[in-house]
């Protein structure tokens, strides 16, 4: 996922709390929020650095529940953020792609097909966000964990 797109990502889902963001969503909203604190800041502009911290509240907060549910966690291990170091390493961590209450159809089950070389074809498509290849019976993208629409 790059840049432009986690931002879009996450404006888009302004205030849901629900389903998973990748790592890479996350840390570049954040980067997004970070410059433009850091340039309401250097310019001394109070009222808009004030204006920009509160619209992006609720974005920041659903982005981070977001990323948590994407590590298996609840919204609960938000209250561990004053631990910073602890906090910044459990948003660095890696996503579960299975037994995640939280992902929705990632969810593994026994019916879900298996990825062998017999079923792996040319025509399968990649995802339109970071160009990986779309495996048979894949709704997630495996790289940034967009969801594939049908076919």
């Amino acid at each position: 996922m790059n840049f432009t797109t986690a931002v879009r990502t996450c404006l888009k889902k302004y205030s849901t709390f629900s389903g998973v963001a990748a790592r890479s969503e996350y840390w570049y909203f954040i980067l997004f929020v970070g410059l433009g604190n850091l340039l309401f800041s250097i310019s001394a502009l109070l009222l808009l650095r004030i204006i920009w911290g509160l619209a992006f509240l609720l974005p920041n907060l659903a982005v981070t529940v977001r990323r948590l549910h994407d590590t298996g966690r609840s919204a609960w291990w938000l209250l561990t953020a004053f631990i910073l170091p602890w906090f910044i390493v459990l948003m660095c961590l890696s996503d579960e792609m299975t037994n995640s209450k939280y992902a929705g159809d990632r969810i593994d089950s026994p019916s879900r097909p298996l990825v062998t070389e017999e079923n792996v074809t040319t025509s399968n498509t990649h995802c339109l966000s970071c160009y990986k290849l779309r495996l048979p019976g894949q709704t997630y993208c495996a790289g940034c964990g967009a969801k594939f629409t049908q076919d």
